[in-house]
C-alpha cells in the first residue's frame, strides 16, 4: 500500500477513527493489526518474515537482558547469534544473486563457465526493520535500555505502519517508548500533521515523480543519450531522490504525528550541505546516525590515528553503499563519499576560507557525481555517462535528444519552479525560518485556504501513472 495511492487515503482516516475511539487498552493492538495488514497488502508472505525478524530480535535481547553483566562473553555470543539471524534473513533476499554472481565471473576468469540465478522476490523494506531490530538489540546489550518484556509492545515498534518500508530507522529510545501510553485526539497535532504530510505529497506527486520521466528517460539507455541529455538527468535525479525519499518521510512523519507520535528527523536542507561531511549530517540521518554509533565507533571513530579514522570512514561508507543496492556501482558511490569525507577533513582549514556559497556549489557538484553512480544500472554504465557528460563540457557538442526526454518545454518550467520552491524553502530551514509553523500563526481561514488550495494543486499538477497509479517509492527497493 503506497503514500500516495488512494488505498491509503481511505486507509489512515479508518485506522485514526478506530483508534481515537477504542478504549485505552485496545489501541495499541489496532495499530498492530493495522500495520501488519498495511505490510501484507504488498504479499502476505511478508508477514511471516516480518513477524520472524520481530520474534528473533526480541527473544535475541530478552536472553541478553537475563545474562549477567559478568558473563561477557555469554552476552558476546548471544548478541553474535542473534545479529547473525537477522542480517542472514537480509544478506539471504538482498545479496544472494549479486555474491553468486561475483563468484561465476571468478570462476569465469579460471575456464570454468557455469551461471545460477535464485529467482527471490527482495521484501519491501527489509533493510529497513532489520535495522531497526538490530540497533534494539545492540542497544539492549550495552545497557543503553531495558529488553522490552511486552513482545506486542515491541512488535509494534518494529513495524509501525509509517515508517516500516522507508524509514526513517527509529530508535527504541524515541520511539519504543511512545508506545507505553495511549495518545488521545489533538486537534493542534493533527494540523501540523497534516501540514507535514501535504508538503511530502507535493515533493513526491509534484517534484520527483516529474523530474522521474526526464531520469527515467535519459538512463534507460545510457549509451544512446547525448551528454547534454545526461547532465541535466543527473541534475534533475538529485531532486528526483530528494523529493521522493525527504517526501515519504514527511508523509511518515505526518501520519504518526496525526496518531500522537513523533518520529526523528531524516533531512535537514542536504543541499545546503558546506561539505560531504556536512552532507552526511543532513542526508538519511536515521541511517547515517546509525552507521555512526554501531558501526564506526565501534570500529574507533575518530579517536585513533588520521590512517586509521580514513580507513573507518571509507570502510563504513562502503558499507552504506552495499546497504542502498547489491551492486559494485553502489559501493563506488559509497566509496567516493568516503573518500570525499576523508578529503574534507584533510582540507578543513582551506575549506573554511572560501566563500559558503563556493562550498555548496561544489559539494552539489560532487554530490551529483555521486548520483550517477547511484542511479545507472551498473557501473560500467555508470562510467560512460560520466564520460559522455565531461565530453559535453569539453567539446561543446551538438544538443538533439534533449526534448525527447519526455518533458515538454511546459512540463520542464514546472520542475525547474519546483526545484526552485524547494532550494527557497531549506534555504529558510537552514536559517531557522520555517514555512510551515508561520501558516499555522495565521487565522483558522487562512488556513484552511491554504490546505485546500495545497490539496487542488496536487491533485491537479501531480503526475499520475496510468489508470491513476501510485509511482513506486525509490527506497523501496532498498
Amino acid at each position: 500500500m503506497l503514500f500516495n495511492s488512494f488505498k491509503y487515503i481511505v486507509f489512515l482516516p479508518v485506522l485514526l477513527l478506530f483508534y481515537f475511539m477504542l478504549p485505552a487498552k485496545a489501541k495499541n493492538g489496532w495499530l498492530l493489526v493495522c500495520s501488519y495488514f498495511f505490510y501484507m497488502s504488498w504479499n502476505a508472505i511478508y508477514g511471516i518474515l516480518l513477524f520472524a525478524c520481530t520474534g528473533v530480535s526480541f527473544l535475541g535481547a530478552m536472553a541478553i537482558q537475563k545474562t549477567d553483566c559478568g558473563e561477557s562473553k555469554k552476552r558476546k555470543l548471544l548478541l553474535a547469534v542473534t545479529l547473525v539471524l537477522l542480517f542472514s534473513v537480509l544478506v539471504f533476499y538482498k545479496y544472494s544473486n549479486f555474491m553468486l554472481q561475483n563468484v561465476f565471473r571468478a570462476l569465469h576468469l579460471v575456464g570454468v563457465h557455469a551461471s545460477v540465478h535464485l529467482d527471490i522476490l527482495l521484501p519491501v523494506g527489509i533493510s529497513f526493520f532489520t535495522f531497526q531490530a538490530a540497533g534494539y538489540v545492540i542497544d539492549v546489550y550495552r545497557n543503553d535500555i531495558g529488553a522490552e518484556r511486552n513482545f506486542f509492545r515491541y512488535a509494534l515498534f518494529v513495524s509501525f505502519f509509517p515508517q516500516l518500508v522507508a524509514g526513517p530507522i527509529e530508535r527504541s529510545r524515541n520511539l519504543l517508548r511512545q508506545f507505553d501510553s495511549p495518545k488521545c485526539f489533538d486537534f493542534d497535532r493533527a494540523k501540523d500533521g497534516l501540514f507535514i504530510m501535504l508538503w511530502g505529497y507535493f515533493l513526491k506527486m509534484v517534484l520527483a515523480d516529474r523530474a522521474a520521466i526526464f531520469v527515467n528517460n535519459a538512463y534507460a539507455h545510457p549509451y544512446d543519450t547525448e551528454g547534454m541529455s545526461l547532465i541535466f538527468a543527473t541534475f534533475f535525479f538529485a531532486f528526483q531522490i530528494y523529493g521522493d525519499f525527504f517526501g515519504y518521510s514527511l508523509i511518515a512523519k505526518g501520519s504518526a504525528r496525526i496518531l500522537g507520535f513523533d518520529l526523528m528527523d531524516n533531512f535537514k536542507s542536504p543541499y545546503c550541505a558546506l561539505n560531504v561531511q556536512d552532507f552526511w549530517r543532513r542526508w538519511h540521518i536515521s541511517l547515517s546516525t546509525w552507521f555512526r554509533d554501531y558501526v564506526y565507533i565501534p570500529l574507533g571513530g575518530s579517536r585513533c590515528s588520521n590512517l586509521r579514522t580514513s580507513c573507518n570512514i571509507i570502510a563504513v561508507m562502503a558499507l552504506s553503499g552495499l546497504w542502498h543496492g547489491a551492486g559494485w556501482h553502489f559501493i563506488a558511490w559509497g566509496l567516493l563519499h568516503g573518500v570525499l569525507q576523508v578529503v574534507d577533513r584533510m582540507t578543513a582549514g582551506v575549506q573554511e576560507k572560501l566563500p559558503r556559497m563556493f562550498r555548496r556549489l561544489a559539494t552539489f557538484f560532487w554530490v551529483c557525481i555521486g548520483w550517477c553512480l547511484f542511479r545507472a544500472p551498473s557501473l560500467r554504465s555508470a562510467v560512460h555517462v560520466l564520460k559522455a557528460m565531461a565530453g559535453f563540457v569539453l567539446k561543446h557538442l551538438k544538443i538533439h535528444d534533449f526534448y525527447s526526454m519526455g518533458l515538454g518545454w511546459t512540463e520542464l518550467k514546472m520542475l525547474y519552479l519546483c526545484i526552485a520552491l524547494i532550494l527557497a524553502v531549506d534555504a529558510l530551514n537552514d536559517k531557522g525560518v520555517y514555512v510551515r509553523s508561520y501558516i499555522q500563526k495565521r487565522s483558522a481561514l487562512t488556513q484552511m485556504i491554504v490546505i485546500a488550495f495545497c490539496v487542488v494543486f496536487i491533485v491537479a499538477v501531480g503526475v499520475w501513472g496510468g489508470e491513476y497509479n501510485a509511482a513506486d517509492f525509490i527506497y523501496f527497493k532498498f
